[in-house]
């Protein structure tokens, strides 16, 4: 009954204004994340129940959006576009390691079913966004594992496609009757 009535409250939140309702989501996700990482001294074990259990919740997270994806839309790209500002956080200049938050990016993986192709690999999507915020960090290594989690979130927003814009330049097909 208790999740029930949860499920209730995030769903009237979600009616009102979606972009807040994702952002509160994020935001507890990044608490959830910032907890489990003071509790082991600033290391993630992926492999914890802990950790399964952010990821899933993620997952729910998602899902609640709805099933619309238009209506969802903004909403979704706001809350990827502030979890890459999130993840890519820190405290100084880049020095050549991953940021403390990198490994939110498996987390941000867990969601991107949710984002409508063009927001993905579009001109303006957030492939571009990351590309752009990645520019800050200078060259980062392809082969470091601590780096693992943003190539993983890479490769989930590059998806199936294998040319990012593939989809767009391909002219509509009319049937003649």
């Amino acid at each position: 009954k208790q999740w029930y009535q949860r499920r209730v409250r995030v769903s009237k939140a979600r009616e009102l204004n979606r972009t807040k309702c994702m952002r509160t989501q994020l935001l507890s996700l990044e608490q959830l994340f910032e907890e489990l990482r003071d509790q082991n001294e600033g290391r993630i074990d992926r492999s914890s129940e802990e950790w399964t259990k952010i990821k899933d919740l993620a997952h729910r997270f998602a899902l609640m959006a709805g099933v619309d994806n238009y209506k969802s839309r903004q909403a979704v790209v706001t809350f990827h576009r502030e979890g890459i500002i999130y993840c890519l956080l820190r405290n100084g200049p880049p020095d050549g390691n991953p940021p403390s938050n990198i490994v939110f990016f498996d987390i941000l993986a867990e969601t991107t079913f949710k984002l409508m192709d063009i927001d993905k690999k579009g001109p303006k999507g957030l492939l571009a966004f990351l590309e752009e915020q990645l520019m800050r960090e200078g060259e980062i290594p392809e082969d470091e594992i601590e780096w693992g989690p943003l190539r993983t979130y890479k490769t989930a927003l590059v998806g199936s496609m294998q040319e990012p814009y593939a989809y767009y330049a391909q002219p509509m097909k009319r049937k003649l009757v």
